[in-house]
């Protein structure tokens, strides 16, 4: 098993409330022709070459890694077993684990948060040529400026569906004033408006200021795996569910089905990474609400291959 670190270079910088990023790293595993990979992202701190000490240690792809291990690498680890057995078995992933056909579901696109409103504006017309359904980035720190990315969003593109991510970028305060003005403009949906390092406070906060909000609102950043679910379930109406969160395809069916049981929607999304990354998460899409599965598209070089999106932003394996 060949074990490596990549870095991925961004084609332009990609801000949102976290931070801006011109590249990430990912973890790069490849056995008899079959390769996974998992990424690195800022906010959880984890060490790429701790990650690569951990798998370096296996003997077998099948070996076992410590519970402790980085969860890029339990991710890295867990995809390349799924594929390995999926290739034996001579079937697509999403066929060997019994998962819903992910073909032909529409794909979300994602925007950063725009330094210049008339380029971004541009840029969402012919973004929305293809793709149908757009995520904007909010929590850019002035909460005037937020009002008018969707502002412009909206007018640049009348007929898509708008959803934003504001990345816990605002206080319940500005939450609970900025949603229904958000909703007033045309946004169908708000992901994570409040910040995840302060416990269920800021959530309940939230509730008690907008106990019936207009739109939907998701979690992201407070749902970590399928053990957060309870506890944030009656503040919201929906869950984002990534693998690099879960660490494990299983651990991320867990989450889904979950969420499912308390009746929630559920967005499936990615990190930037690349289209082995990316393809993988894609054989879960029909499982999901909303696929939000287009970090590759952020890179100037990534591999390609696996996941498609057709002239009608339609995802295709």
């Amino acid at each position: 098993m060949r074990c490596e670190l990549r870095t991925l270079q961004l084609t332009e910088p990609f801000r949102i409330a976290h931070g801006t990023s011109t590249e990430r790293t990912v973890l790069r595993l490849s056995h008899d022709g079959v390769i996974a990979e998992a990424p690195f992202v800022p906010y959880y701190a984890e060490s790429p070459e701790a990650a690569l000490a951990a798998v370096r240690e296996l003997r077998d792809p099948f070996d076992s890694l410590p519970a402790d291990t980085p969860r890029a690498a339990r991710l890295a680890h867990d995809v390349l077993k799924h594929l390995l057995l999926a290739r034996s078995a001579a079937l697509p992933l999403w066929q060997h684990l019994h998962f819903p056909n992910p073909n032909g579901r529409l794909v979300v696109r994602s925007l950063g948060i725009p330094s210049d409103l008339v380029a971004f504006r541009q840029r969402v017309a012919d973004t929305a040529r293809q793709f149908h359904v757009l995520k904007l980035k909010l929590g850019s720190g002035d909460v005037a400026y937020d009002l008018d990315i969707v502002r412009v969003a909206r007018e640049a593109a009348p007929d898509a569906t708008l959803i934003a991510d504001a990345n816990g970028g605002w206080s319940a305060e500005q939450a609970v004033d900025l949603i229904p003005r958000l909703a007033a403009l045309g946004l169908t949906m708000i992901e994570q408006p409040v910040t995840h390092r302060e416990g269920l406070a800021p959530w309940m906060a939230l509730k008690a200021g907008l106990p019936t909000p207009p739109i939907p609102v998701f979690a992201d950043e407070s749902v970590q795996t399928s053990d957060d679910v309870p506890m944030i379930a009656p503040f919201i109406q929906g869950i984002s569910v990534k693998l690099l969160k879960c660490a494990t395809i299983g651990e991320a069916l867990t989450t889904i089905r979950l969420g499912r049981e308390l009746g929630k929607q559920v967005l499936l999304s990615c990190m930037i990474e690349s289209s082995h990354g990316i393809t993988v998460a894609a054989h879960l899409a029909g499982l999901a609400d909303y696929i939000d599965l287009d970090g590759h598209l952020y890179l100037a070089n990534d591999p390609g291959g696996g996941i498609t999106f057709d002239a009608d932003g339609r995802l295709h394996l």
